[in-house]
């Protein structure tokens, strides 16, 4: 009986065929495409096809090397678009020089992913060949996805060229889905494993600098091309964008067979000695002269700082001029510096918002350091629940701005029970007094924390999953850090309500309550914190944002934001937030164009229903 094969054995064994087919893979294909070519050969004019890069004239070399330039300019931006989205904090110059070196490299000797992350590894000192390796297999995956929506766009648009029409569905539709899960998923998860899609405007950069890439490089070859040949530019760029990826899927050193036999394949009727000689010109500008450069950086190689481990919570948070940026603590935002200033920013899979205001107030060069900082991450910048003067700041800026809410803020100096302003609050708070309800404050021990861990589960059960980002969630070393107010019947917990402080004012959190909840409870607890800080001599205490209500408004913004209202729960929020009595004050978002704005609110409000963890 045969003796079984160690599973660990088994699959060394596997790994090691893989490697050897990946290794000869692109010698099968080249050997297959040779054979190919070589009846498409047979009778061919070496010395024709070698007359035509001797005779081509220097403005053609010249106008070839443009061409190329602005190629390898945008291949090189490749790398700074995949940088920023990686967070590796290399700078955009040298990742732009790197990655075009890396890949005029690659195309050079062929295998692509293991000669570009080595050259990567080599041109990037002080970086590990980790990050080599993951910048490489996301650039080579990213460009090919945008290879084929480019050349299916291309093939739809320009003559030349007719591809099936399944395949130009399925990488059209390919191509919207993958933008719609980026929106909707922007972190994939399956198990223990995380990957972060890229963004929206990364995939558009991609896309954009793709298109850039394969226009210059078959520029560059149509500029080589002798008087004799009849091909006219638009003819060739879809011929020429199906010809460079069938090089590249191969794997073959500069892709060549491949590449020529795709050529002559859509072009039957074009004298091949001449064609054959532009494309050897070709091979000479756009592949020989790049690697020849490329081997400067190599031999003087880039010393890069490895990336730290990023921003932190600023330390004078707690004198924030809105206690609300303490949501910084649980959402992974970070402090970041705009003008003379620092403000709380947290990602959103397709935006760095910036929340609330900065923590002192100064509004001047917040929108530029914003912008920055976003494009820095390949995100869209955008303002979240800012006061008036940042939003009048950001308008003066350029950006498109528009009311979202209204902050119901409490003028502690000025509030009393008294007067029939309060006649429904004083009835809410007699009710709770008459159940025997007690509200005080209590501090972060074991046993309360532990107590309002359960009714937060039992909360989370019958009003479903809590709000994120720019609201607070339960959690034991959060609400630590918040001030607590408990209401008790008989010692037992019917509720909680937290509020965020600073140096400056107080600010409502997270709410809290049981099944069984007494009238009046909720009202009882809210009021003795207005208290407590009324006594502390605050100036404002605010009990957070609700819907909006703009004097003017077109009829169907009006039935829009009320039909939002009535879905969220955002009336009863509202009647209940008002029977405080608080002022409201405007709250705005703001982005630099209407179509980023829509973005950055339908990626926040995501964010929000849907938070990370």
């Amino acid at each position: 009986m045969p003796r079984n094969v160690p599973p660990r054995t088994a699959l060394l064994r596997s790994a090691a065929s893989r490697r050897i087919f990946k290794a000869f893979f692109p010698l099968v294909v080249g050997t297959a495409c040779v054979l190919l070519l070589n009846s498409k050969l047979a009778g061919l004019d070496f010395h024709a096809v070698a007359e035509v890069v001797r005779t081509t004239s220097l403005p053609q070399w010249l106008a070839a090397a443009a061409a190329t330039a602005l190629s390898f300019w945008a291949i090189g931006t490749y790398d700074v678009v995949v940088h920023r989205h990686l967070r590796t904090g290399v700078p955009a110059d040298v990742a732009r020089v790197t990655g075009a070196g890396s890949i005029a490299i690659a195309q050079v000797l062929g295998l692509g992913i293991v000669t570009g992350s080595l050259a990567r590894w080599r041109m990037l000192s002080g970086t590990g060949g980790g990050t080599a390796a993951k910048v490489t297999s996301v650039v080579t995956a990213s460009f090919m996805g945008a290879w084929a929506l480019a050349t299916v766009l291309l093939a739809l648009v320009l003559p030349g060229v007719t591809l099936p029409l399944w395949m130009t569905a399925c990488v059209l539709g390919g191509a919207v889905a993958l933008a719609v899960i980026a929106f909707l998923t922007p972190t994939f998860r399956l198990r223990s494993l995380s990957i972060r899609l890229p963004s929206l405007r990364a995939l558009g950069s991609i896309t954009v600098l793709t298109l850039i890439d394969i226009a210059a490089a078959a520029a560059a070859l149509h500029v080589l091309m002798p008087a004799g040949l009849d091909i006219r530019y638009e003819v060739l760029l879809p011929i020429f964008a199906i010809a460079l990826g069938c090089g590249l899927f191969s794997s073959t050193p500069g892709g060549a067979g491949p590449f020529e036999l795709a050529v002559l394949s859509f072009l039957p009727l074009v004298p091949q000695e001449p064609l054959l000689g532009a494309i050897l010109a070709w091979r000479l500008i756009y592949y020989a002269v790049p690697a020849l450069l490329a081997i400067i950086p190599l031999a003087f190689p880039y010393r890069v700082a490895a990336s730290d481990a990023g921003p932190s919570v600023p330390a004078n948070l707690c004198q924030a001029r809105r206690a609300e940026c303490g949501v910084v603590r649980q959402n992974g935002g970070f402090a970041l510096h705009t003008g003379k200033d620092q403000s709380i920013v947290a990602e959103s899979g397709q935006c760095l918002a910036l929340l609330f205001d900065p923590l002192n107030g100064t509004t001047q060069g917040v929108t530029e350091d914003l912008k920055d900082a976003a494009r820095a991450r390949m995100l869209i910048p955008a303002l979240y629940k800012c006061t008036g003067p940042l939003a009048a700041q950001a308008r003066r800026d350029g950006w498109a701005v528009v009311r979202v809410a209204d902050d119901a803020v409490i003028d502690l100096p000025g509030f009393s029970l008294d007067g029939s302003r309060h006649r429904q609050l004083r009835r809410k708070l007699r009710h709770a007094e008459k159940a025997g309800i007690t509200v005080i404050e209590e501090n972060p021990c074991p046993n309360l924390l532990h107590e309002m861990a359960q009714m937060d589960q039992a909360w989370l059960a019958s009003h479903g999953k809590a709000r994120g980002f720019s609201m607070g969630r339960f959690d034991a070393d959060y609400v630590k850090q918040q001030r607590i107010f408990v209401a008790r019947e008989h010692g037992r917990m019917l509720g909680f309500v937290t509020f965020h402080q600073s140096g400056h004012d107080m600010a409502l959190d997270l709410m809290r309550h049981g099944a069984d909840l007494p009238d009046g409870t909720m009202h009882q607890m809210i009021v003795s914190a207005i208290l407590t800080a009324q006594a502390e001599g605050r100036k404002r205490l605010s009990l957070a944002a609700m819907p909006a209500t703009p004097k003017a408004e077109r009829p169907l913004a009006r039935r829009i934001r009320d039909a939002v209202t009535r879905r969220s729960g955002g009336a009863g929020l509202t009647r209940f937030k008002e029977s405080f009595g608080p002022y409201r004050q405007p709250l705005y978002a703001a982005a630099p164009s209407r179509a980023e704005l829509t973005l950055a609110l339908a990626d926040i409000a995501r964010a929000i229903h849907a938070p990370r963890g």
